[in-house]
């Protein structure tokens, strides 16, 4: 198989567990516990915070375009991200968390932005945050593959996990669930290597 292919079968793989895998869990545990703590008190309300949570998808997408050249690099980079959403999948299939949303009007841009992001996704699949887990992962790449670049996207990233509690998308523990993951996955994505899916 060239390795056009496999590089394209490895991003189906992704897709089809960002879209199929992750609505699955949503459709099989549509009722999950509350996990907010008394941190998520003095978090405001800030619809202003839907425009870095718009840009979750390009800084994703980032490495794919990075590392395409290099098949091996590739290939470890896009099974870590499977990774993530298998082990996010996972937990969201046994033990399902929910968050409280703000009731939100579309009276301007920045809350019409908050309205569309609710609007597509459901308030379960909260911990860990994959809008957390996968922009930081990606961000890690892209600064091992590019050191100046990581330092650009870093500050955006860190937009991007903020965002996600200041339009209530997500819980603190979310955060900290999505940190952690995305880092422990990164630290061993060396494991990756050796697995071929394909000949």
């Amino acid at each position: 198989m060239k390795e056009r292919d496999k590089k394209l079968g490895l991003f189906f793989l992704v897709f089809v567990l960002n879209s199929v895998g992750y609505k699955a869990a949503q459709w099989l545990s549509p009722e999950g516990i509350l996990v907010t703590t008394w941190l998520d008190s003095f978090i405001p309300y800030v619809p202003y915070f839907a425009v870095p949570y718009a840009l979750y998808v390009p800084v994703v997408l980032l490495p794919f375009y990075l590392y395409w050249k290099d098949y091996k690099k590739y290939k470890v980079m896009v099974l870590s991200i499977a990774a993530v959403l298998l082990i996010s999948i996972a937990v969201f299939l046994t033990f399902q968390t929910r968050v409280i949303r703000e009731n939100v009007e579309p009276t301007d841009f920045f809350n019409w932005g908050v309205s569309v992001a609710y609007s597509l996704d459901e308030p379960v699949n909260a911990l860990p945050s994959l809008h957390v887990a996968l922009p930081t992962l990606a961000t890690l790449f892209v600064y091992k593959r590019n050191r100046k670049l990581g330092l650009c996207i870093a500050p955006v990233t860190v937009l991007i996990i903020l965002s996600t509690v200041f339009i209530k998308q997500h819980a603190v523990l979310d955060v900290f669930a999505g940190l952690i993951l995305a880092f422990a996955v990164f630290r061993f994505r060396r494991v990756f290597e050796k697995i071929n899916f394909f000949r």
